[in-house]
């Protein structure tokens, strides 16, 4: 295997609250219905972490994948939480177009959150 490309994203996770609380279905536009389950299933401020690190991971696979969020919306692709608990990129019929077309076989994410911001780094493989 080989790496197709490297993406990374940070973003303040304060900022992520704001924008969810002033605007209806931005949660809806963004995240799966699986996503929006695991991330409202904390509490407040962790709530807001886990949405803002799945928006970074969404981020940081687009970079991987060598052409932002294009020909793909935000909902197709999804961070999933694997049984061991290590997020898992799963991709829609688009996004996975994209990536087939950018030969890539294989995606790896990694998150993590400080009190101020989240952080995602997203790996493609052929």
């Amino acid at each position: 295997m080989a790496i197709v490309g490297v993406g990374v994203d940070a973003i303040e996770i304060e900022r992520v609250r704001r924008a969810l609380e002033r605007t209806p279905g931005l949660k809806e536009r963004l995240f799966t219905v699986r996503e929006q389950q695991h991330c409202g299933a904390a509490d407040g401020r962790r709530r807001c972490a886990r949405f803002a690190a799945r928006f970074a991971a969404k981020e940081a696979v687009a970079k991987a994948l060598g052409t932002g969020v294009v020909g793909f919306a935000f909902r197709d692709v999804e961070i999933v939480t694997a049984g061991n608990g290590a997020p898992t990129v799963v991709l829609d019929v688009a996004a996975q177009a994209v990536a087939d077309g950018a030969g890539v076989t294989a995606l790896h994410v990694s998150l993590s959150v400080t009190r101020d911001t989240a952080v995602a780094m997203a790996v493609a493989e052929s």
